[in-house]
């Protein structure tokens, strides 16, 4: 059989039927009707004089040739997909997805942004936050930006910076100024966040002082930290920031150090290259450019 001559019909449709060990599935997958499947799959054992399938219930079943042949076009169908993104990485523009917290997001990477922009013109950059967003999967993203003590294992991770936790409130809140003891900022209203990661931040940041706080009121916990942040923001209590997220805010007097302990602790936050984004040339350099920008 010359390449010329190749069944790419057929192949596709064994290829399918091999896949799903379904005439129905693989024609569901295809868009086509059943039969159109049965007749590609009987053209080719035909073409090949061998059976592929036995037809047993409730699933197909792959003879040993079929066994052979499906592995042949599974590694066929691979080396193309190898190859279309290749060709697609060589491009003079590519798009690199990257997935991060609202947070991060707004108070650290889109400030910072334009400067990569600037130094890698041909490669755009497409965020995607998943806060609170139930269908979020990292291996539809190119690059992921993660909150813990690593970044995504088995992946090229940096990490962007270690976590420096401090608390912080509005300057009114403070009496001229001057900064609380842990006793003082215990007696406070705390405000907390409840989401996963963060809901000890509280216990991590009197932690060794011999201090406990009380659990806080469901109506001082907030899931989201853009509007935890607001509510620092108003004066309706004291909360944790990080540094260099919150820099801006204190260096403008938007926002004042309500003590001066900072917790400094083995997380921080992480950049890692994904398995899509392996293939993109743009996604080393986005790791390279966020592991030292500051």
């Amino acid at each position: 059989m010359s390449r010329q001559s190749l069944p790419l019909q057929q192949i596709k449709a064994f290829e399918a039927a091999a896949r799903r060990l379904s005439f129905s599935r693989a024609a569901e997958e295809l868009n086509v009707l059943q039969p159109a499947i049965s007749r590609h799959v009987a053209a080719l054992e035909a073409e090949l004089g061998v059976r592929l399938f036995l037809r047993t219930k409730p699933r197909l079943t792959l003879t040993e040739d079929g066994v052979l042949l499906a592995d042949a076009v599974s590694r066929g169908f691979d080396a193309i997909r190898n190859g279309m993104d290749a060709l697609r990485a060589r491009r003079g523009d590519e798009t690199i997805v990257v997935s991060a917290s609202i947070g991060f997001t707004s108070l650290y990477l889109l400030p910072r942004l334009a400067e990569f922009q600037a130094l890698h013109p041909s490669t755009k950059i497409q965020i995607v936050t998943r806060d609170q967003n139930p269908d979020f999967n990292a291996n539809k993203c190119d690059v992921v930006i993660l909150f813990g003590e690593q970044g995504v294992p088995g992946t090229s991770s940096r990490r962007i910076f270690a976590e420096r936790m401090v608390a912080v409130c509005h300057p009114d809140l403070l009496n001229n100024g001057q900064s609380l003891t842990h006793a003082e900022l215990a007696q406070r209203k705390l405000l907390h966040m409840s989401e996963l990661d963060h809901n000890g931040d509280w216990e991590r940041f009197f932690e060794g002082t011999g201090i406990e706080i009380p659990k806080p009121p469901a109506h001082d916990a907030y899931l989201s930290y853009m509007v935890y942040l607001r509510a620092i923001q108003n004066g309706l209590g004291i909360g944790i920031g990080w540094r260099p997220l919150l820099d801006e805010y204190l260096s403008s007097g938007a926002l004042a150090l309500a003590s001066a302990h900072e917790c400094n602790t083995k997380r921080g936050y992480f950049c890692s290259i994904t398995s899509a984004g392996q293939s993109k040339p743009g996604t080393g350099l986005f790791l390279d450019w966020i592991g030292e920008v500051n």
